[in-house]
């Protein structure tokens, strides 16, 4: 059962030192409950049609507002959360089509929404780098899913989102790497090192894309990528290993 699923993968993420899980859907309660029994945080991403002409029509933005309050609703006050993240990667064509300034108002309206249903979680939105300029300036923390296998380029990239992010804690959203392409041992090289450096970079911390290679978008199941750090069998991949020694820190 999902229950029992969840509860391996639970195990299986404190041992190799993970502390926080991000979720593309609200999850059940049971879920959050065994958050809480793990010892995780739950950081949940609030989906709606941001692939639409979402502010071109007053009733579908009020049916965003509701979804988004809904969803906070459903695990008020809950001590497994941790965030919300209001919105997930708007596409750099529908910014520009319904302009910068008003979408980053819709997500502002989002994080106040959000938080006058509950105020105890922390609220921001995940941008990625086409769109690295829309910034809630009522967010709590920025987050950026960024995916950059070269390390300079990475250490670079890290440096310019901090001089973004000001005076904010920044959080990578999403990193990872497909090892139906690069193989194991590439993702565990660059697992390796984007540790050291978002630990270095003084970010607030990261999130492994993906925990394991079963994974569903649209009710569809994707197949032709494994972003992983297990398998769809729960097989622990080398970078697991990697970033358990990683994440337990100096002997």
């Amino acid at each position: 059962s999902a229950p029992e699923i969840a509860r391996k993968d639970f195990d299986l993420m404190r041992e190799l030192g993970i502390n926080l899980i991000r979720v593309y859907h609200v999850p059940p309660r049971w879920l959050v409950d065994l958050a809480v029994e793990h010892g995780l945080r739950v950081m949940i991403s609030i989906p709606w049609t941001q692939h639409v002409e979402f502010l071109k029509s007053r009733s579908l933005s009020r049916q965003i507002i509701q979804s988004v309050r809904d969803a906070v609703a459903a695990h008020r006050g809950h001590p497994a959360l941790f965030a919300y993240l209001v919105g997930n990667e708007i596409p750099s064509v529908m910014v520009r089509w319904l302009g910068a300034r008003r979408v980053i108002e819709f997500v502002e309206r989002l994080i106040d929404e959000a938080r006058a249903v509950d105020s105890r979680p922390l609220y921001s939105y995940a941008a990625y780098p086409p769109t690295e300029y829309l910034i809630p300036q009522n967010a709590d923390f920025l987050s950026y899913n960024v995916y950059l296998e070269r390390r300079t380029d990475f250490e670079r990239y890290l440096a310019r989102l901090q001089n973004l992010a000001e005076d904010k804690p920044l959080i990578l959203g999403e990193f990872g790497l497909d090892t139906l392409r690069n193989g194991e041992d590439r993702q565990g090289e660059i697992l390796d090192w984007h540790v050291d450096v978002v630990v270095r970079g003084g970010a607030a911390g990261t999130i492994f894309f993906s925990w394991t290679d079963e994974w569903y978008t649209g009710g569809q199941e994707i197949t032709d990528w494994k972003f992983g750090l297990v398998s769809a069998e729960r097989r622990p991949k080398k970078a697991y290993g990697v970033l358990q020694h990683k994440l337990a820190g100096p002997d």
